[in-house]
């Protein structure tokens, strides 16, 4: 026993030993430090990325969809103000040759209501029979940022927002080219239909020329 106990002091007063104690208990520590950092981070993620509730209903077709709450915004302001110019200025750019076609894919963004109105403000003025038969490019482009006017819930309790924005909209064809200014206001909504599975749509569009 006291060979034991001898040679056990002596193991415990060795320097390389306590070294070597020491760097296994740094290392220990460090560890269980990155271990506590790893689970602190797992958990600021959990707690940041939290998963958007989904709620399913079946359509009349069995399909199973995405019940849309509308009374809230759910798209931040830059992502309404992006999707309103993107579907404004593509709705004004076509050509003599796809006007049909394309008008008839841009009504989809449109409510029926919204669409027959700005339909009829366009076509008024004989802008359509003009584009055909004098075969005109019709080209769009924001001149400035768009900005958001207002925003809440409607009289039906639907969010909405208010977006105005200028716009040039360049005639081109043989003869030479002009540009307008537009005075673009345009009101988008969100809106839980199917046939929008952008969640949102346009509900009214007026674009008059600027003035001065």
């Amino acid at each position: 026993m006291r060979n034991t106990y001898d040679a056990v002091t002596r193991r415990l007063n060795d320097p390389a030993f306590a070294r070597q104690v020491i760097r296994y208990t740094c290392i220990a520590l460090l560890a269980a430090l990155c271990e506590g950092s790893l689970a602190s981070f797992g958990l600021l993620y959990e707690v940041t990325h939290r998963p958007k509730p989904q709620h399913i209903y079946h359509d009349p077709f069995g399909k199973p969809r995405e019940l849309i709450v509308t009374d809230e915004p759910y798209f931040t302001d830059s992502q309404v103000m992006n999707w309103a110019t993107d579907k404004v200025t593509n709705l004004y750019t076509f050509n003599y040759l796809d006007y049909g076609k394309h008008l008839d894919s841009c009504a989809g963004d449109f409510s029926e209501e919204a669409w027959n109105s700005w339909a009829a403000a366009f076509q008024g003025p004989g802008n359509i029979e003009f584009i055909r038969t004098k075969q005109v490019l019709l080209t769009a482009a924001i001149k400035t940022a768009a900005s958001i006017e207002s925003s809440g819930l409607n009289r039906q309790g639907v969010f909405e927002w208010h977006v105005a924005f200028p716009m040039y909209l360049k005639w081109t064809n043989a003869a030479g080219e002009k540009t307008d200014v537009l005075a673009v206001r345009v009101t988008i909504q969100r809106t839980n239909d199917p046939l929008h599975p952008d969640g949102l749509i346009v509900t009214q569009l007026n674009a008059p020329k600027a003035t001065s």
